[in-house]
């Protein structure tokens, strides 16, 4: 009795220490969204992570617990060897133990399976209901559905595909080790209930087989096998009905197998995978070998001219710019070397001295005296401070030597506060310091970007394969508060408008005005008049360079100093 209440106590205080540290993890997550004045992100962010997790780890948990079950209702009742004295007999084990380490394994495979799980913001996009108001000509899906939906359906079949095969191969483990699946000089032998329960399993595989035709019929709308990956004229008229072909037949071979596998005709059920599986190699592989082989070379031009034509069409909307980034283009006359204005280590750490906020930034920062707007949490006083001390694990915050009013910095890497706020947009590979009078200010670009937009060519940008990838916004940093504003494109697109539209705290008023100073394109609308965008794109181009020189002055970079000083002087000659 005095080791149960022992480890009971143990358990006790265990689930209270990881309670605790949860729940002021969500008290100062939340408080540092609500500091950044994007609550109702935090928000939205939290229901997704809650609605992923929560069903999938029921999910998870009960599929591999009711396979575990019923590997144990098969097996009757576990003997264990027991000595008393000196005479040893067998034990059987409680049905209930065995039940309890059933739940125990599914928790356990539950929790190895949980980084499959989709992210919060693929569930975030697909709840948004993305639209482009503009289908795809052969399935007549609106564009949205392959930027918003498919990522999250393609991430939660890899996610089930996973769950099925290793719950799948435990249960043929453990049943080998009981008397019920074992191999015998005539074969393999297995009982009526081995049999059924294994049958049902292989119905479940078919089932996800079967799931997966269908993603593979939209994928050869995002990359075909035509040249270059385009799709092509046998994707259109063999692949996807062979693939369509190959749904119905796999379906068949599901209900097939599992109802010849209860019944004992092991036989058909091995007829029934033979076929789907010749059936699978002949649609995908030798089919769209034979007809572009016996297709002359020029009879395949002809067939593929319109294709060529719908994919040029598609990638030239979705990686199309406006005429202001156009104007930035032409009249930036900047070298490349400048994308990176500070060359050396000493000038970085120059440019970093006097901020809370720059790229690499890590640790915990007390403002305590904050003379400034600085968007940080406010570390108050009672359970308060007890719950930041607890979720940053620092008991200096306890200290009565810090006041009340004192603000906490706890995201300061760069890129990370960025991602924080804008997680569905991809940065910019550029880090950029800007100068706005005498605050110093990080600026990155954000994108709209997607593998999946069909029928699009695949570019490399921003170090991952895209079909789709279109600036949003552009997210200003301010070094010494970390204040982030967010400027949206004048013509943002439809992803980066739905989210806009969703959570307007992502765009901050006072970004367009110091926008219009520091980046290279105008916010206004472009102009129609040549002169005009003529005009505002060389004012653009001089300040950007403007900008650059005292970054680089700002970090003793003398030769990126030279460098800027040199565009500026080939920028005004162009002009004249």
């Amino acid at each position: 009795m005095p080791r149960r209440r022992l480890l009971a106590g143990v358990v006790i205080a265990a689930v209270l220490l990881v309670g605790g540290r949860t729940v002021s993890a969500l008290f100062a997550d939340h408080s540092w969204y609500g500091s950044m004045g994007a609550a109702a992100l935090w928000s939205e962010r939290a229901g997704d992570m809650l609605l992923t997790y929560g069903i999938g780890w029921v999910l998870a948990v009960v599929f591999a617990f009711v396979n575990l079950a019923a590997l144990g209702r098969s097996i009757g009742s576990l003997t264990l060897p027991r000595r008393l004295a000196n005479v040893e007999f067998g034990e059987a084990v409680p049905r209930k133990y065995l039940d309890r380490f059933a739940l125990v394994l599914s928790i356990a495979i539950a929790a190895a399976l949980t980084p499959a799980l989709p992210n919060w913001t693929l569930l975030a996009i697909a709840r948004l209901n993305v639209t482009f108001r503009e289908a795809d000509p052969y399935f007549q899906h609106d564009l949205g559905f392959y930027t918003g939906w498919l990522p999250f359906e393609k991430s939660l079949y890899s996610w089930a595909t996973l769950l099925v095969a290793s719950v799948s191969i435990l249960i043929a483990i453990l049943y080998s080790l009981t008397p019920g699946l074992r191999w015998e000089k005539a074969g393999l032998r297995m009982s009526a209930h081995v049999r059924r329960h294994l049958s049902v399993l292989a119905a479940v595989l078919l089932l996800i087989t079967m799931w997966s035709y269908r993603l593979e019929s939209y994928d050869l709308l995002i990359q075909g096998t035509g040249d270059e990956r385009f799709f092509s004229y046998v994707d259109h008229q063999w692949l996807l009905p062979g693939l369509l072909l190959l749904s119905i037949a796999t379906a068949a071979a599901s209900i097939t197998v599992l109802l010849s596998g209860w019944t004992g005709q092991l036989r058909t059920s091995f007829v029934a995978v033979t076929v789907i599986v010749i059936l699978s190699v002949t649609v995908q592989e030798i089919v769209p070998l034979v007809v572009r082989r016996v297709t002359p070379k020029t009879v395949q031009l002809a067939r593929e001219r319109s294709y060529v034509a719908t994919r040029a069409d598609y990638t030239r909307r979705a990686f199309t710019l406006n005429a202001s980034s156009y104007g930035a283009v032409a009249g930036s006359a900047v070298s490349a070397a400048l994308d990176s204005v500070t060359t050396s280590a000493a000038g970085q750490q120059l440019l970093r001295q006097d901020s809370l906020v720059y790229p690499g930034a890590r640790g915990l920062v007390v403002v305590s005296d904050p003379q400034l707007d600085v968007a940080g949490a406010r570390l108050g006083d009672g359970l308060s401070r007890l719950g930041y001390a607890w979720a940053y694990q620092s008991l200096d915050l306890l200290s009565d030597s810090i006041p009340r009013r004192a603000r906490l910095i706890s995201v300061r890497d760069l890129r990370t506060r960025v991602r924080q706020l804008a997680p569905v947009f991809t940065q910019g590979s550029m880090i950029e310091p800007m100068f706005h009078a005498d605050t110093l200010y990080w600026k990155v670009e954000l994108y709209s970007a997607s593998s999946n937009y069909p029928l699009s060519q695949h570019f490399v940008l921003a170090g991952e394969e895209r079909s789709y990838f279109r600036h949003a916004a552009t997210a200003l940093v301010n070094a010494r508060t970390g204040r982030v504003m967010m400027a949206a494109d004048p013509a943002p697109d439809p992803i980066a408008q739905t989210w806009i539209t969703a959570f307007p705290s992502s765009a901050d008023y006072r970004a367009p005005g110091i926008a219009r100073e520091l980046t290279s394109a105008p916010w206004e609308p472009v102009s129609t008049a040549p002169g005009l965008t003529a005009d505002s794109t060389f004012r653009a181009g001089v300040t950007r360079l403007y900008n650059r020189m005292r970054a680089a002055l700002a970090a003793a970079d003398l030769k990126a100093f030279g460098i800027a000083y040199d565009s500026l002087g080939a920028l005004i000659e162009r002009r004249k």
